[in-house]
């Protein structure tokens, strides 16, 4: 009797250490994982720059909120893209985002976001200009960007807005 339970003390002390040993190589190579994406978005972000888009009609009375697409295009054909989703009228930037992905999804991104605006290419400096003027706007009223804008506003890099020759309105009725 001693010795069954003994056996069965051992057979689940080996359990135990196969189970604990299993979730530390997987705690690894998550670990691994985020950072050669964090050495990829690096590396990205220092990319050519590729496509700028924004909603058509931003400005418009029935609009006030739209996406502007900032994406860079790294040597081995990947897509560095920010998304920025702009309340032009009060709150700024509402969302942001920020990922290394294929050109195919890339591709399929902005065909989901054409399903509920109308998007128009648009100079890098111009959306630069119209994300932080949004988020200056908004922080005047009290509102701050969204927890991921820090992050994604990386990618603007080296992109002057002075070269943008638009100026932008914010607000509405007093907001």
């Amino acid at each position: 009797m001693v010795l069954r339970r003994r056996k069965i003390q051992l057979m689940k002390a080996k359990k135990t250490a196969k189970r604990k040993k299993r979730k530390a190589t997987l705690r690894r190579e998550a670990a691994l994982s985020s950072i050669t994406h964090r050495i990829a978005t690096a590396q990205a972000l220092q990319a050519p720059l590729y496509e700028c888009w924004e909603r058509k009609g931003l400005f418009e009375p029935d609009a006030g909120m739209g996406t502007v697409v900032v994406t860079r295009k790294t040597p081995g054909d990947q897509i560095l893209m920010a998304v920025f989703l702009l309340d032009v009228f009060c709150l700024g930037v509402k969302n942001a985002g920020c990922m290394l992905i294929s050109e195919r999804d890339y591709r399929f991104r902005l065909e989901h976001i054409e399903k509920t605006q109308v998007l128009k290419e648009v100079h890098p400096a111009c959306a630069r200009k119209l994300v932080e003027g949004a988020e200056a706007y908004a922080s005047e009223l009290g509102f701050c960007p969204h927890g991921d804008y820090g992050v994604a506003k990386k990618i603007f890099g080296d992109i002057d807005k002075a070269l943008c020759p638009r100026s932008f309105t914010f607000g509405r009725e007093g907001c």
